[in-house]
């Protein structure tokens, strides 16, 4: 087991994130002896998440230990979040003896087949002299273009043995040779031609490493891009062809449609982007953003300046719709959403890191908060459009980001998924400020059900007081109702250093 739990640390490995159990207590003692942090969290699922945000945030794999059986049915939901956004991950289960299983064993379960589907990878470790292949294998599956996460099962009699390192099977690796490079003068040649071309960069940009390079070339001729709602930014400040997301709920400028070339830069067709059915002139380019400009210029293309002025008259149009939405849906003294946001906009900086969980307070940021910008240290539920996630998701944004801010703006529906994750995260001084936007509903899901059927049904939700339960877990609680307080106790909060929980009541209402 130790030469397993040193060669996760010479990948630069310096925490795994866990729940404990007994089917890896010889994981887990190696790990204490070698060093090796342990992140513990009160549910696989947060487990699993903090790994997967990890791998989101860093580009590399986020490690999860769990043990066995109903564990790792738990832990599948963030799994599941690395597998739709393509995120390195490594998740580690243990077993009952290899020798037991499939007779009746303590938890037995084919935890292998049951994880294949949704990973790149997953295997048996079937002798303790593979370890650190079958440990090889699995890490070079994880971030191999496209990097995804990946599953390795662990019985106890394996985890037990000891084996020299002699013994051990190392991987045996050949030299690849690199591949053709791309072709760009296709693209180069579209794009040059077209009068409304638009470029869709999504997460497979953001992992390559080409969305800087794609931006250059954006920017220089003046060509707008959009990455579609919740997939990896690549936007870290505002630039002069960044254009939104596309996707949301709550609508935004219809740039697709109107546009006479698309390209896909590691994007997917998918309900996003509504099937591109309908879209004609759409292409393909994954890669080669860096080589694109000269081909551009040969084809005799030239700056977009027409085009792109006419896409920023639409999102100002935009822009000021949903400031006359958030206006009409003002109640009393409550907050809004959009005050919240603004709030939020004032006081981070550039290289804060927020994380959005939630429906209704997910749109109103995403559409506000990204219309310049979206960065990839900005933490979104991904293609999966899952909530709860965000807690698990603050507490990797600070092993990532020892030295940053640490923002969660959630719902409060999706806050109390995993509430108990503030004790762990307070304990572990994991600290971040958590915004809970509170309108006591499933917000987007009401709207949507009284616009379908003229009544909520199921979605309405009683009071809790947040700032309380955030004191009762060990965290700092606040409860704000004015923006002045907003902006005073979030900026308080951000420079404590602390686990702090600020909750806000609000007043409900959707962008759309």
């Amino acid at each position: 087991m130790e030469w397993f739990v040193e060669d996760l640390q010479r990948r630069g490995v310096e925490w795994v994130s866990t729940l404990c159990g007994h089917g890896l207590d010889p994981f887990f003692h190696a790990a204490r002896q070698a060093g090796l942090t342990l992140v513990d969290l009160r549910n696989e699922q947060s487990a699993a998440y903090v790994a997967d945000a990890w791998g989101r945030l860093r580009r590399t794999p986020g490690v999860c230990a769990v043990s066995s059986g109903v564990a790792v049915a738990n832990a599948m939901a963030g799994v599941l979040n690395a597998h739709m956004d393509g995120s390195p991950m490594l998740l580690l289960s243990g077993s009952a003896d290899i020798t037991t299983l499939g007779r009746g064993a303590f938890q037995d379960l084919d935890q292998v087949d049951l994880v294949r589907p949704v990973t790149k990878h997953s295997r048996l470790i079937d002798h303790p002299s593979r370890i650190l292949h079958l440990l090889d294998e699995a890490w070079t599956a994880a971030t191999a273009g496209p990097p995804g996460p990946v599953h390795l099962m662990f019985p106890m009699d394996v985890q037990k043995a000891a084996v020299t390192r002699y013994e051990l099977v190392h991987a045996h690796r050949t030299q690849g040779q690199p591949g053709p490079a791309p072709d760009v003068a296709p693209i180069a040649r579209a794009l040059a031609a077209s009068k409304r071309p638009l470029l869709i960069a999504g997460s497979g940009v953001y992992y390559s490493g080409q969305g800087k390079a794609l931006l250059g070339f954006a920017g220089e001729f003046q060509i707008p891009v959009q990455t579609p709602i919740w997939d990896r930014g690549i936007a870290d400040r505002d630039h002069a062809s960044f254009a939104g997301v596309v996707g949301a709920a709550s609508g935004g400028p219809k740039l697709l449609a109107e546009s006479d070339c698309v390209v896909l830069a590691g994007a997917i067709s998918d309900y996003r982007l509504g099937y591109l059915e309908g879209i004609a002139g759409v292409h393909r380019q994954d890669s080669g953003w860096d080589k694109i400009a000269s081909a551009y210029r040969l084809a005799g293309g030239a700056p977009h300046t027409e085009w792109m002025g006419q896409v920023r008259r639409q999102q100002g149009e935009f822009a000021a719709a949903l400031e006359s939405r958030a206006a009409s849906q003002m109640r009393g003294d409550r907050l809004h959403s959009r005050q919240v946001v603004q709030v939020l906009e004032e006081t981070l900086s550039e290289d804060a890191v927020l994380i959005i969980d939630g429906g209704s307070v997910g749109q109103w940021a995403h559409q506000l908060l990204s219309q310049r910008r979206y960065p990839g240290h900005w933490l979104t539920c991904g293609r999966s459009g899952v909530v709860g996630y965000g807690l698990a998701g603050a507490m990797a944004a600070r092993l990532a980001y020892p030295d940053r801010a640490v923002v969660l703006l959630s719902g409060d529906g999706a806050f109390t998924f995993n509430v108990a994750e503030l004790e762990c995260a307070a304990r572990q001084r994991l600290s971040f400020v958590a915004i809970v936007a509170d309108d006591q509903s499933w917000g987007i899901t009401q709207s949507g059900h009284i616009r379908q059927f003229g009544q909520p049904i199921s979605t309405q939700l009683g009071p809790i007081r947040f700032d309380l339960l955030a004191e009762s877990l060990g965290a700092t609680g606040v409860k704000v109702e004015s923006v002045d307080a907003l902006r005073t106790e979030l900026g308080s909060a951000i420079r404590s250093g602390a686990v702090t929980v600020l909750h806000v009541p609000i007043a409900g209402g959707n962008p759309s």
